[in-house]
């Protein structure tokens, strides 16, 4: 079952493929179905982390329905993107789970092509790409929303994504009460920006301050799952950044 589905009943659906009443290239879709399960965003039912391979093409938008206030953030951070400065749709709360308070931070890369943009308009084009392909996993119907919470670029802005009031979608088994904190590009291949290190920094430390979550309690996706997300060079960065202190 979808982390992404508030009741078991969705689960035992009839089949959801894209096929019915849509006639697509092979190659198409083979790449539309591939670019819905890359990433390293996961939901319960997968057994093994999907590949890095995403869509050439940009997807058709898919909008949602307006999201109530949230009962979880009780304060804004600071220097952060609305989520309106990029997502071309709203989130879709039916098809979510209502976000228990925080207790632990998990830290992503999104596992793409290498991604050097520092645009706004690049970045917002990077993210709209990540949220469209997950709402198009499992036949399109079952996802809510972007899996992360939160996006970091290159030039060390931070993005709001998916709204703290609902529950994430991007550690299997592990979603409950954490918060997901992307950072664009594939940190198997490049290196983080410097300042995309610094701002991650900054923002994790907001993040403990403001749900109480105990240095402990912030991951990377490896550490809690089998997967090299979020790539060997940001994942040595986060240890450098953890035996500078600038975590705490």
């Amino acid at each position: 079952m979808s982390d992404d589905l508030p009741t078991p009943e969705r689960d035992s659906s009839p089949d959801s493929s894209p096929k019915k009443g849509i006639t697509v290239p092979r190659r198409s879709m083979l790449l539309l179905g591939l670019g819905a399960l890359a990433g390293c965003a996961t939901s319960k039912a997968r057994t093994t982390l999907p590949s890095a391979l995403w869509p050439t093409t940009q997807p058709t938008v898919v909008a949602g329905t307006p999201v109530p206030p949230s009962p979880v953030v009780t304060a804004g951070l600071t220097n952060t993107l609305s989520r309106t400065a990029w997502a071309k749709g709203v989130p879709i709360p039916s098809r979510m789970n209502r976000m228990d308070p925080p207790r632990k931070i998990t830290i992503h890369h999104d596992g793409m092509s290498p991604f050097a943009g520092t645009s706004r308009a690049s970045v917002a084009d990077r993210i709209e790409l990540i949220r469209v392909s997950h709402l198009k996993r499992d036949g399109g119907n079952r996802w809510g929303d972007i899996g992360y919470h939160f996006v970091v670029d290159r030039s060390g802005r931070v993005w709001q994504a998916r709204p703290v009031s609902y529950q994430g979608a991007h550690v299997k088994h592990q979603n409950e009460a954490n918060v997901g904190v992307l950072c664009l590009g594939n940190f198997e291949t490049q290196t983080p920006s410097r300042n995309q290190v610094r701002r991650l920094e900054a923002l994790i430390v907001e993040l403990r301050a403001q749900y109480r979550v105990p240095l402990s309690r912030v991951y990377t996706h490896r550490e809690l799952d089998s997967t090299k997300c979020p790539g060997r060079h940001l994942q040595s960065a986060i240890q450098a950044s953890r035996s500078a202190g600038r975590f705490s």
